[in-house]
């Protein structure tokens, strides 16, 4: 009876450990790279983006910018919460990134404050 219950115990540990190992092998669901943008001295490039509900857009300040520049939130969908977070807290000249990830479909207009004549662009997110 006792060996019984051992073969029993060792067989589970075996199943169990057959199926985490299955687990740990699976492909994971990859998120996709974030799309990037360029923050260059008067423009962003390129200048409108479309994306899909859950993908990301990373700016990066080019290394040639001579004039600082930050990217502002203008408008966005009317279901959209949290629109600061969507804006970057400081300007910057160069060496600098920043990254957000889309969740709300419908249309974003962002600018430059320094130069928002010059530096806009449109972000359309789709379900």
């Amino acid at each position: 009876m006792r060996a019984l219950r051992i073969v029993t115990i060792a067989v589970v540990a075996l199943a169990l450990s057959g199926t985490a190992a299955t687990a740990a092998n699976a492909p994971q669901k990859s998120k996709s790279k974030p799309k990037e943008v360029s923050v260059a001295d008067f423009y962003f490039g390129p200048e409108k983006v479309t994306l899909k509900e859950g993908q990301s857009i990373n700016w990066v300040w080019a290394e040639a910018n001579t004039y600082p520049h930050d990217v502002h939130l203008k408008s966005g969908p009317k279901a959209l919460k949290g629109k600061a977070s969507y804006s970057t807290k400081t300007t910057a000249v160069t060496n600098a990134e920043f990254e957000k990830t889309f969740t709300t479909p419908g249309t974003y207009k962002f600018i430059c404050t320094i130069h928002p004549t010059q530096m806009h662009m449109t972000v359309v997110v789709k379900k």
